[in-house]
């Protein structure tokens, strides 16, 4: 008869899921960025290549202030914890959270409708515990 070994815990900690997706966020983020700023101020670059690189780097921008000014007032509402991130046409809200209500999820997608330009139906609010 083979009897199965209960599963050891592991000495690490576990990791955050929202510091985690915090950390690819911004390393993401900051490759793009220096992708775009090689392309925008390379030499061999054509005019119509550097303008497309230059308009994709402002919707970086735009995107991670929107990104900030949710994530900001999330936490003055009282959600301690939270990573959002914005695309040209999708949203997504974690939050430290065991569930949320109806109403905390309409008043976040309130919040992230207001600042963004996606439609509801690309809004994903996901709690994290």
């Amino acid at each position: 008869m083979e009897t199965l070994a209960a599963p050891t815990q592991s000495a690490e900690p576990q990791a955050d899921p929202l510091e985690e997706f915090r950390l690819e966020r911004e390393q993401m983020r900051d490759m793009q960025t220096a992708q775009l700023n090689d392309i925008i101020y390379g030499e061999n670059t054509d005019d119509e290549t550097r303008a497309l690189a230059q308009r994709t780097l402002l919707s970086l921008l735009a995107w991670s202030e929107q990104e900030t000014t949710i994530e900001g007032v999330l936490r003055a509402r009282g959600y301690a914890d939270c990573v959002v991130t914005v695309h040209e046409d999708t949203a997504n809200v974690l939050v430290r959270a065991e569930a949320l209500t109806r109403e905390e999820s309409a008043v976040i997608l309130e919040l992230v409708l207001r600042e963004t330009d996606v439609e509801s139906g690309n809004v994903k609010i996901i709690p994290i515990n």
